[in-house]
């Protein structure tokens, strides 16, 4: 039974890994919108003493969008710093409830971020707040974007929660540390030859 809902845990990891590769593909675009609208208001500073584009503005709301649009890129290819001197040492099976601790840990600050993110989402709406700024941003546009990147990010955490603990639940232990363990250099480097090679 345990065995059934893990394998459709896993199709649906494989879908989120998926979704999450797109968006923090879209968050590169973004930067890369960024760049370009510097560089176009530091060229009409330059050559017709103002600014053309209000980039200020606009590249901090980028900076918050794109950054909650990687985190669960980031979480799926399990590239968030760890401090693994120890961890390494320590038998799988005790990795494999660790990496379980550390998810649970990261789900319940999801959870609080996205409560908050929502409210103050919410409350920009229904205030109808705007920026303070030449182009009076509707402040809950850029707030909406931010917050669909911590929710897919708390999705990510809660469904891979979840396949670890069963994973767990079912003795699965190398499961578990493919899923979510610190992976070791050989195991890097092996990663990182496989994508060389694709």
């Amino acid at each position: 039974m345990l065995q059934r809902v893990n394998t459709t845990l896993d199709r649906v990891l494989d879908g989120v890994q998926v979704g999450s590769l797109w968006l923090a593909r879209a968050g590169g675009v973004l930067i890369l919108l960024t760049v370009a609208m510097v560089t176009l208001e530091v060229l009409s500073r330059r050559f017709m003493g103002r600014s053309a584009v209000h980039a200020t503005e606009i590249t901090g709301y980028i900076m918050a969008i794109s950054a909650s649009w990687s985190f669960a890129f980031t979480l799926m290819r399990k590239a968030h710093i760890r401090i693994d001197a120890l961890y390494l040492n320590l038998p799988v099976s005790v990795r494999g409830v660790l990496d379980l601790v550390a998810l649970l840990a990261m789900a319940l600050f999801c959870v609080l971020v996205v409560g908050a993110a929502f409210e103050v989402t919410k409350d920009s709406y229904l205030a109808g707040a705007t920026a303070n700024t030449p182009l009076g941003t509707p402040i809950w546009l850029p707030q909406a974007l931010w917050l669909l990147g911590l929710a897919w990010f708390s999705l990510a955490v809660g469904l891979l929660s979840l396949r670890v603990l069963l994973g767990l639940l079912c003795r699965d232990v190398e499961g578990v540390q493919r899923l979510a363990g610190s992976p070791t250099l050989d195991e890097q480097i092996s990663e990182e030859n496989k994508e060389a090679h694709s």
